[in-house]
């Protein structure tokens, strides 16, 4: 009996092996460390395990699973282009002097100022590395100066950046599991401003106490001399398109209010026999531009530069950088959309659905949730771990009872949590190499990611809660 169902679920594990082979090992020859070749391939592998041979048939299931998941596309290119004005214009460099200003007056209360600007700006921008990039540049010389190890440094960073890239409304950890289960994003985040701002609360108060507590001094040049009002009444400009993303955003995911602003603008509009947003909708991937999200980034942008048309000139060679680092994750997420396809059509889900009626539902929880925080260890990116995994458990999760939402949530959280922790961490290694050039002295990343674990046991206790709930 045992051997027949391994006979069986042999169609799911041998491309998940291959997925996660080629995307673990880099030093495979020409293939190591691609995604795009992972998935793909292990796309065709269980297409062909599943006895889809006819290409013909791969197309309606791919483009299904692509129109599924079109708004993560263009959230990650609207976001590159938001993201890029919001720094060209100070408006970072403002949010991050308010903080300071409210808080930033002691050693505890400048390591709390920022992590609550990483907080804020990871939740705009959505990318950890880029938002720590850009605080980071601002406030390591400042906690350099107060002598704090460039370790513990690197890790006050990429916790703040990395729990707010998690924060709604750009979260992309919760936008993208949503699209691969099949759920409404609007209420997945909207329980995340709870889960992950819990988390702030929880971080922040490990870090200023235990980290830092009485260890260090603030030096008097670095304690603002203007009060938190007078920043604000002088670049209060600067955050509209700040308040118009969060606003927009805040309304739809209220179930109380549940408006849609976009779209009720766009349903103004005449277009042939219906309204411009009706068209729209209903164009296969291409329609998911009306997605409220997207079209939250897109009116901010409008805003940014009509309150500033000298920004979008000026943020050229930084807007071209961006829109070229969003290439790799784009083709990626087209991947990945073929690699869901497939598993659907080669018959993987139905394979995986009937392993799961058989399993203790105590061992298929307990395992997922290991499986999804190893994933995101060994490839240091929450998005690789879902793309690899929650195909796989999402519907073993189901037939024990577990709510799509909660899978959702849960799968969102727990790969956040591998990605953090040792030994892959890409977005450590990056901030790390930043500060090591801002402060001339070399970080050590796997230092760091063991100074930040805290942030990754918090995020793996709440993701496992939503399995168990």
């Amino acid at each position: 009996m045992f051997l027949r169902r391994m006979v069986v679920m042999s169609i799911v594990l041998i491309p998940i092996v291959f997925l996660i082979i080629v995307s673990t090992f880099k030093r495979l020859p020409l293939i190591g460390g691609n995604l795009t070749v992972a998935f793909a391939g292990a796309g065709l592998i269980s297409l062909w395990l599943g006895g889809a041979h006819n290409p013909s048939a791969w197309l309606a299931p791919w483009m299904k699973s692509m129109d599924s998941i079109a708004f993560i596309f263009y959230i990650v290119l609207f976001g590159a282009v938001f993201s890029a004005l919001q720094i060209q214009s100070g408006a970072m460099g403002v949010v991050l002097n308010i903080l300071r200003a409210l808080w930033g007056k002691t050693p505890q209360g400048l390591v709390l100022a920022t992590l609550a600007a990483l907080y804020f700006g990871g939740s705009l921008m959505g990318t950890v590395a880029a938002v720590g990039a850009v605080i980071g540049i601002l406030i390591v010389p400042a906690m350099d100066e107060m002598k704090i190890n460039q370790d513990l440094i690197c890790a006050i960073v990429v916790t703040g950046a990395s729990m707010g890239g998690m924060m709604p409304p750009v979260s992309n950890a919760i936008i993208l599991a949503c699209g691969l289960v099949g759920v409404d994003e609007h209420e997945a985040l909207l329980i995340s401003y709870a889960t992950v701002g819990i988390g702030l609360a929880v971080i922040a108060f490990f870090f200023c106490k235990i980290y830092i507590g009485d260890k260090y001094s603030l030096p008097e040049h670095l304690i603002p001399k203007e009060t938190a009002w007078e920043i604000f009444s002088k670049n209060w400009v600067k955050l509209i398109p700040i308040f118009v993303l969060i606003t927009i955003v805040m309304l739809n995911s209220i179930p109380a209010l549940k408006f849609n602003l976009p779209k009720y603008l766009l349903s103004m509009i005449p277009y042939g026999k219906a309204t411009l947003f009706a068209a729209v909708a209903k164009v296969p991937f291409a329609g998911k531009i009306v997605n409220n999200i997207v079209m939250a980034m897109i009116f901010a942008i409008i805003v940014n530069i009509v309150l500033d048309i000298g920004t979008i000139k000026a943020v050229g060679a930084k807007l071209k950088m961006q829109l070229k680092a969003v290439i790799e994750p784009e083709v990626i997420l087209i991947a990945t959309a073929f690699f869901l396809g497939a598993f659907q059509l080669g018959g993987q889900n139905a394979a995986i659905a009937a392993w799961a009626k058989g399993l203790n539902s105590s061992l298929l929880i307990i395992g997922g949730a290991t499986a999804l925080l190893i994933a995101g260890m060994l490839t240091g990116g929450q998005s690789t771990a879902q793309g690899m995994l929650v195909p796989i458990l999402a519907p073993a999760w189901s037939t024990i009872g577990i709510s799509k939402m909660n899978i959702a949530l849960a799968s969102a959280h727990l790969s956040m949590a591998g990605q953090g922790f040792p030994p892959c961490d890409m977005n450590t290694f990056i901030i790390a190499g930043l500060i090591g050039a801002i402060i001339g002295r070399p970080v050590n990343p796997l230092r760091s990611m063991m100074y930040s674990a805290p942030y990754c046991i918090y995020l793996f206790i709440v993701g496992f809660i939503f399995l168990v709930i």
